[in-house]
Parts: structure tokens; C-alpha cells; sequence
């Protein structure tokens, strides 16, 4: 039996990208719907009775979430952070030792391939060093690099981010001064505590003292 009256909601797509899906369990493209609720005569919608919200829908499983959702970072976000946060944090360390030692400089180019460059070696190490400013400036985008990172990892995950930027520097030789400074500068930037930081230096030197 035909309704004669009544009312319904339309939805039309309001943007689109990729996004986390939770039920795919993977990065997928989505359509961002926003909602308004009609009067139907006869099945045909006359007349606007307000909006209904909006929501994400992923294309692939048709599973509808909130708008929020667009906050979790994405798998190739997560990659890109990684490596830019590796990188700079690498650069970092190399600058404030001695960057001319070989197995320094074979740990950075180690840790940047593992955190998705595959393709980097000596050679774009080298231009690299070369493009930074001169001291005592930043290791430009250090901050915002390590941050964009943090808050996608635990505390634990943020450990063992350190550790390996303290073997970076343990790989030259005994770390110097300036190299602990950028250990807790990056530390701060991961969000912690200087004491939490030194203890990362400590348990990792004696690893490295033991290997």
C-alpha cells in the first residue's frame, strides 16, 4: 500500500578521499554523505524538514561512521610520518656527533631505509647533511616531524623510537654532549619526560655494551 504522506532522508556526497576502514581493516576511499529529511507525497520528495547529519561511508563495504573518524591517520600517513620523523631525528643526531664516522653514518642510512626509503644510501645521506643550514640552527622541520609521529604511538612504541635514534649516535662512538641534548630535544617532541629519556640512553647504551 502507497504512503501518501510521509517523510525520508536523502543523502548526497559531499566529498570523497581514502580512510581507515575498520571493518576492511585497511586504508579505502570513502564517500562523505550529508543527510536532510524530506516530506514525501506519493513517494516524491516536496518539501526540506532539516538536516540528518552526515556520515563517512566506506566504498568498499558500504559500513557508515562518524565524520570523526577522519582523525586516525591512515596507513600511508602513518608511513610518511615514520620516515619523516626517522629522517630528521637521523639528521639530527649525525650533525651533533661526528656525521664523518662510516658506521654512524651506515646506521642513519639503515634506520631511513627501514622506516621506508629503501632507496636511500650514501650518496642521498650525503646531499641530505649537505641541504641542512649551518649550525647552530634546527635540523629544519624536526618539531613538527616528531610530533606529527608521537601521537601515533605508545609510550612503548616512543621508547623504541628513541633507542634507535640513540643508536644512531652510539654507532660513532660514546654519545657527546650535544648528542644527549638532541636525544631529549627529540624525546620532548614524543612527548617525554627527560628522565624517561635518559633512562632510554642508559638502558640502550648498556645493550649496546653487552651486543
Amino acid at each position: 500500500m502507497l504512503t501518501v504522506v510521509g517523510s525520508k532522508v536523502c543523502y548526497r556526497t559531499v566529498g570523497r578521499g581514502v580512510f581507515h576502514c575498520e571493518k576492511c581493516g585497511g586504508d579505502r576511499p570513502y564517500g562523505h554523505r550529508s543527510g536532510r529529511r524530506w516530506c514525501v507525497l506519493f513517494g516524491i520528495p516536496v518539501a526540506r524538514r532539516g538536516a540528518a547529519g552526515e556520515h563517512l561511508r566506506c566504498d568498499e563495504c558500504l559500513t557508515c561512521y562518524r565524520v570523526e573518524l577522519l582523525a586516525v591517520p591512515t596507513a600511508e600517513q602513518m608511513q610518511l610520518a615514520l620516515l619523516a620523523g626517522t629522517t630528521a631525528s637521523v639528521l639530527a643526531m649525525l650533525r651533533a656527533g661526528d656525521g664523518a664516522r662510516a658506521a654512524a653514518r651506515r646506521r642513519a642510512i639503515a634506520e631511513i631505509k627501514a622506516a621506508g626509503a629503501p632507496d636511500c644510501d650514501e650518496e642521498a645521506l650525503a646531499a641530505a647533511l649537505d641541504g641542512l643550514p649551518a649550525e647552530p640552527e634546527p635540523v629544519p622541520g624536526l618539531r613538527p616531524a616528531v610530533e606529527a609521529l608521537s601521537v601515533q604511538l605508545d609510550m612503548h612504541a616512543r621508547e623504541w623510537f628513541l633507542a634507535k635514534v640513540v643508536q644512531v649516535g652510539l654507532a660513532g662512538g660514546p654519545l657527546h654532549v650535544a648528542q644527549r641534548e638532541v636525544i631529549e630535544t627529540v624525546a620532548g617532541y614524543l612527548g617525554m619526560s627527560q628522565v624517561r629519556a635518559r633512562d632510554v640512553i642508559s638502558l640502550t647504551e648498556e645493550a649496546a655494551q653487552a651486543g
